[in-house]
């Protein structure tokens, strides 16, 4: 089911969680998410609803707990400040938080630099350093990320194959297998993660990245997701910057071109021949990790 909002529902939420707000300037977020509807209000909050069936969970739980449990951390974050359910559709969630100023990376245009790699290379390791007591395991509504990279076998590999008219397929076939042969993460090792570091989702102020928005993903798992913001995010100088930083092991860091590359084709796949922003996304990170391995 896909969901459709009216102007007058979200003024109407917002008035019954902030009395005060009953005139505030509300208005719809142009936004590439595939989730979430995103409407500003006024110039420091923000509130977001589900558009369909399979957000539902991570909108009701997963994004408002990471929010509400995660502070302090090197780069802002949403805060939380209210939630709820619509009558109508019964259960269909919407919560509201805190706008983070300044706009998308995607949205700048902004090439990320080697401060921006060492910016977020501390912000993951105390988000590594969080405690885990609230973090939802990987389940379907984060789309299993953070699991072992073997849980990801069969999708990856179809994803593969269905893009072998476009990309080398044995050359994406030999990275992925590569990654398998890494040691898995221990249970003991697994972090608080975001799940889905990419440009969209990364705030640029000034020239920087200072910000990270969209928690629907997060949870606990194997840090090595989250690393693969070396593809997704990081190229050149930057990336090596970003590796340094983050002083990762050799099989942390196989594991997390893996997440990079399993990612990057599986969303491939599925919404090529649309015009979703991530198709552009991930056929630059194939091209990247194809490039690094030749």
């Amino acid at each position: 089911m896909i969901y459709q909002p009216d102007i007058f529902l979200i003024r109407s939420l917002v008035k019954s969680s902030f009395p005060d707000l009953a005139d505030a300037d509300i208005r719809l977020v142009r936004s590439g998410g595939t989730d979430n509807y995103v409407f500003r209000i006024d110039n420091d909050l923000c509130l977001r609803i589900a558009k369909r069936d399979a957000a539902l969970p991570s909108l009701l739980q997963r994004e408002p707990v990471a929010l509400k449990t995660l502070s302090d951390l090197p780069l802002e974050t949403p805060r939380f400040m209210a939630k709820g359910v619509l009558p109508d559709p019964r259960g269909w969630p919407w919560m509201i938080c805190t706008w983070l100023h300044g706009v998308s990376m995607d949205a700048a245009g902004h090439t990320a630099t080697i401060e921006d790699a060492n910016r977020l290379a501390l912000f993951l390791l105390d988000l590594q350093g969080c405690p885990t007591r609230n973090a939802a395991k990987p389940a379907p509504d984060n789309h299993w990320r953070g699991v072992d990279l073997i849980q990801r076998n069969t999708v990856t590999e179809d994803a593969i194959t269905t893009l072998s008219d476009e990309f080398d397929a044995t050359a994406l076939a030999r990275v992925w297998s590569t990654a398998l042969t890494a040691d898995p993460c221990r249970p003991d090792d697994r972090t608080w993660i975001h799940g889905d570091l990419h440009p969209a989702n990364l705030v640029v102020r000034d020239g920087a990245v200072t910000g990270v928005l969209d928690w629907g993903l997060s949870g606990l798992g194997d840090p090595a997701c989250d690393l693969m913001a070396a593809y997704t995010v990081f190229s050149g100088q930057a990336r090596d910057a970003f590796a340094r930083a983050t002083a990762a092991s050799e099989s942390v860091w196989m594991r997390a071109r893996g997440w990079a590359l399993s990612t990057a084709v599986v969303a491939l796949a599925y919404y090529r021949g649309s015009d979703a922003p991530i198709v552009a996304r991930s056929r630059e990170v194939i091209g990247e990790i194809l490039a690094e391995a030749s």
